[in-house]
């Protein structure tokens, strides 16, 4: 026995040198390895990670003047413009190094398939926010409120002065099927005619019912219902475009979970209202909604002076 002790010497030195060499590989590998391209997403990346890793945020919209305005003669980064896009190109020009914005276009009917793709990570549009949408995406904070559910008529309709008197049995209402207007139509009117309609991007479609007489009244979202309403000024009228019967705030919109984007998204909302940017969109797109009044409260050390 006494014999075979330096062979066992020599096996465990050739085992302890050749896990040195392993060791040492790897420490190499991991010191020198060539990093992982830019644009290639790692492993349960969220959102924000991958924004501020590529610099790019990927941003969809509709067509919902003058929050999202698309011009089909433009491609390119100009092709779509409006109050919303210039709130999301405030936001990526102040990061430092300033961020690009890569935009794509959706519809409402294949926005949540979208978004749950991957396509895009922020549905940059004025989105009305209900409980329904927020139990299935991220909602931020709201930058500004809507009137829904506002009354496009024909020029000579006298009948209804309030919302409820479209609530009879002889009247029929033409609604765009998937819009706010309508849930809130189905929940307060049960007397009335309920004519829905599917639009897609088109949510002037169901206007023309009331313009053939095939309806008594659509009802929309004031911008929707003021802008067609100012187009055909000697057909229709709008009714309770300054008193909606109800109103809804709206704000962006991420795929449910995106806490980390939410909480940028959030901030930079009040910080364009806090520095009055939102303000100045306000001017400059002659919004048709609601803003919240920033009343602020000097400090007790203020207040004295």
């Amino acid at each position: 026995m006494p014999l075979e002790r330096p062979r066992e010497n020599r096996q465990l030195l050739t085992i302890a040198l050749a896990l040195a060499v392993v060791a040492l590989g790897l420490a190499l590998y991991a010191t020198f390895r060539p990093a992982a391209p830019a644009g290639r997403p790692t492993a349960n990346e969220s959102a924000l990670a991958r924004t501020l890793r590529t610099k790019i945020l990927r941003a969809g919209y509709s067509n919902f003047h003058p929050y999202t305005i698309i011009n089909p003669n433009v491609s390119g980064t100009g092709r779509v413009s409006g109050f919303c896009v210039d709130m999301v190109n405030e936001i990526v020009s102040r990061q430092t190094p300033p961020w690009s914005v890569e935009w794509h276009q959706v519809t409402f009917e294949t926005l949540k398939a979208d978004m749950e793709s991957g396509r895009f990570d922020v549905f940059a549009d004025a989105v009305y926010q209900t409980m329904q949408r927020a139990s299935e995406f991220g909602v931020t904070i709201p930058y500004s409120y809507f009137g829904v559910a506002v009354a496009l008529v024909r020029k000579n309709e006298t009948r209804f002065k309030q919302f409820t008197d479209l609530d009879q049995p002889n009247i029929t209402i033409a609604l765009a099927e998937g819009w706010t207007s309508t849930e809130y139509a189905r929940q307060h009117l049960k007397k009335a005619q309920l004519r829905t309609i599917t639009v897609g991007s088109d949510p002037f479609i169901p206007f023309q019912d009331v313009m053939s007489g095939k309806a008594d009244a659509a009802l929309q979202d004031v911008p929707t219902v003021e802008q067609f309403a100012r187009a055909h000024p000697n057909q229709v009228k709008a009714l309770w475009v300054n008193h909606p019967p109800t109103r809804v705030p709206a704000g962006f919109m991420t795929r449910q979970g995106e806490t980390d984007m939410l909480r940028f998204l959030d901030a930079s909302i009040h910080v364009l209202e806090a520095d009055g940017t939102i303000d100045n969109l306000n001017k400059k797109w002659s919004a048709l909604s609601e803003f919240p009044a920033l009343n602020l409260t000097p400090g007790a050390g203020l207040s004295e002076q």
